[in-house]
């Protein structure tokens, strides 16, 4: 039962990777067929059904992995951050993990505006989810252990919306390329927001 069950795993991720490497050669996921998504990973449609419903289930479940991957690389930031590595590092760190797990945050980044309704609900319920918990784990922080939660919460948005912006700008780029002024420039945009955030003084009533 157990082999059976990792071997119907192995598949269903099977599934998932074709329509990743799919989108990564040039279609949407709107652009998808079920067919293609099957000859890409190597079953015949019928066998599709046995593991999603329809392409808009296996839209939800890259969404659900593409926010899961972002909350691993979002973990090891914190990590660093709350281990005292510098801005620089943490980030360098960011990129060398987008850089290594490009697809998912390919797929998050374009079907966050652009996917059909059922897959951008699954990627804006999942963020949200996502900058919730971020904003839980920054209140641990001494720095914000005052801070009102709506306020954690635009903050943790900030941070996630920065990290989302250097996967577009990473993903836009040939893996050769040298990475410094991305790193400089996230780096420095990370630093505003914390500096900001260290400086901000929220008003009752606002």
């Amino acid at each position: 039962m157990a082999l059976r069950e990792e071997k119907k795993l192995q598949t269903r991720q099977a599934l998932m990777d074709a329509a990743l490497t799919l989108m990564h050669e040039g279609a949407g996921f709107s652009g998808l067929s079920l067919r293609e998504v099957s000859r890409q990973a190597g079953l015949v449609p019928t066998g599709f059904y046995r593991h999603f419903p329809d392409l808009d289930a296996l839209g939800e479940e890259l969404a659900v992995e593409a926010c899961r991957q972002l909350r691993v690389v979002m973990r090891q930031v914190r990590k660093k951050a709350q281990g005292g590595a510098a801005i620089t590092e943490s980030v360098t760190a960011l990129v060398e993990f987008i850089r290594h797990n490009p697809l998912y945050f390919e797929f998050l980044a374009r079907e966050r505006a652009g996917g059909p309704p059922k897959v951008r609900e699954t990627i804006h319920t999942q963020m949200r989810q996502f900058v919730a918990e971020l904003a839980e784990d920054l209140q641990q922080w001494p720095i914000y252990t005052d801070f009102p939660r709506d306020d954690l919460a635009m903050l943790a948005d900030l941070v996630v919306n920065t990290v989302i912006h250097l996967a577009l700008d990473l993903l836009a780029l040939p893996y050769v390329e040298d990475d410094a002024e991305q790193v400089l420039r996230t780096t420095k945009q990370l630093r505003l927001i914390m500096l900001g955030a260290h400086a901000w003084k929220p008003e009752k009533g606002a």
